[in-house]
């Protein structure tokens, strides 16, 4: 989901160009349209690479009040984005994912931001990623809020979609619960929440599929009524957390449109089943993986993984 959310939002600013802005990000971009700024001068490099979290919450059980915003990491990619060759390439990580972090006992990938101290919830997580994938150095942590994205959906009136299946599924400990039928429906800001993040009883490369499949639908809906594009795009920058500034956006908005489909590349990190419910990474395969979506150019070996610790 994290990719699909980004990808929305930047193509959908950088394809503003003409329009007079009532916001601080759509006069950005404009100013990027008549006076482009490269994103390699916006960022003071030919890449940045990214890690992108989707959180869920703590909700008490009796009081039915969140008790933590943004706990869990609910869905977390590694994304790369190339400006020389024009490329956006990355990995996912499966939240059940093993790791043994030293100075922490292990758990799960997506408990350190459930763990970290208040307010160092990206630092101690992006920590966490770069130990688990030698070889990685994130230059920026962007965490979605999931209220603003179904905002989002709503401010545009519903993303139309077409349901290949029956999507049923109850989280109970996220309090996310999916039940979404087969067929033609106008998807609110709820119900895309959970096309977008079902992941059971089919593999990721649907779930992926999904979200593109939602990511080109909500712009062709978000494109019909040019009167709430500003609106749209200040939800938007809403939606990334507030990581990149509205200088970034719009650079990485016009970055997104020059981008052909066949330079967007995207897979997971190579896993096993581990010890009870959890993930454990394949590290022998890492290597390859890392390298062929140009994460690293020669990832370490398994062997020297813990080599400094």
């Amino acid at each position: 989901m994290g990719y699909g959310v980004f990808l929305i939002f930047a193509l959908l600013v950088g394809s503003l160009g003409g329009w007079v802005s009532q916001s601080k990000i759509m006069g950005n971009v404009l100013k990027q349209v008549l006076r482009p700024t490269p994103p390699e001068v916006t960022f003071k490099g030919d890449t940045i690479t990214l890690l992108i979290l989707g959180c869920d919450e703590d909700i008490d059980e009796h009081t039915k009040k969140v008790t933590k915003h943004q706990a869990r990491s609910d869905m977390m990619l590694v994304c790369k984005l190339d400006f020389k060759n024009k490329m956006v390439t990355g990995v996912s990580i499966p939240r059940d994912t093993r790791c043994e972090m030293p100075g922490y006992k292990p758990v799960k990938i997506n408990a350190f931001h459930a763990i970290a101290k208040k307010g160092h919830e990206a630092e101690l997580t992006q920590q966490a990623v770069e130990f688990l994938l030698p070889g990685i150095k994130i230059d920026k942590v962007v965490t979605l809020d999931f209220d603003h994205f179904q905002d989002l959906v709503n401010i545009v009136g519903g993303v139309p979609m077409t349901v290949e299946k029956n999507l049923n599924w109850d989280d109970y400990a996220a309090k996310l619960h999916i039940h979404i039928k087969k067929g033609y429906q106008l998807m609110d800001g709820v119900t895309a929440m959970g096309f977008v993040r079902y992941r059971h009883a089919d593999s990721d490369f649907m779930r992926q599929k999904r979200q593109k499949q939602f990511m080109l639908a909500f712009k062709q809906q978000a494109m019909k009524d040019w009167t709430k594009l500003p609106q749209i795009v200040n939800e938007g920058e809403k939606v990334l957390g507030g990581a990149l500034s509205s200088d970034e956006i719009a650079s990485l908005a016009l970055f997104a449109r020059s981008v052909p489909p066949q330079n967007i590349q995207w897979g997971q990190v190579p896993v096993t089943d581990g010890p009870g419910n959890d993930l454990t990474l394949d590290e022998d395969k890492l290597p390859s993986v890392l390298a062929q979506y140009r994460l690293t150019d020669l990832a370490p070996s398994a062997s020297n993984k813990h080599s400094n610790n």
